[in-house]
């Protein structure tokens, strides 16, 4: 069900008589890149989830277990998910109980662990990324290649 919360440039317009500041352009321009964003989630994960049987959260940890082949460090993964390491943990058992990763000594530090991807859990990989970027490049080609390069960096300065 897709949600209209976008307000129309006439009530801006009237709030921005109470606050001069407001900016009417601002307001509809990140309301939009946020249901735009919505949009594409849903999309992406609700394909993940019907075709693969994956959560978001799992989606992204074997991301960045895709990213590090050499392993990773459980509480590196949870900085780079933004979750508390409980969650990792959990997740972790899980993907270990499903044959997708492994829990292996760290070579610097033998009491530290690094979790890698399974050889399994690299061919699950290999077979969904390509579609997964495909559904990701149909979502963007109703612009042309500078336009999405425009994007990117307009984004990218939203961010910084």
């Amino acid at each position: 069900m897709k949600r209209e919360l976008i307000p129309s440039w006439e009530e801006l317009e009237r709030h921005q008589k109470i606050v001069p500041e407001i900016k009417p352009a601002a307001v509809i321009a990140m309301l939009e890149i946020k249901q735009v964003g919505e949009d594409i989630q849903h999309g992406i994960m609700d394909v993940l989830q019907q075709e693969y049987h994956l959560s978001e959260g799992k989606f992204c940890m074997l991301i960045v277990l895709h990213q590090n082949p050499e392993g990773i460090a459980p509480s590196t993964i949870a900085t780079k998910l933004g979750v508390t390491k409980a969650t990792v943990s959990n997740m972790l058992v899980r993907m270990e109980r499903d044959g997708l990763v492994v829990e292996k000594p760290s070579p610097d530090d033998a009491r530290a662990k690094r979790i890698c991807l399974t050889q399994d859990g690299r061919d699950f990989m290999n077979e969904i990324l390509p579609p997964h970027y495909l559904r990701v490049t149909k979502l963007t080609e109703k612009l042309s290649e500078e336009e999405q390069h425009e994007l990117i960096r307009l984004l990218k300065k939203l961010s910084g």
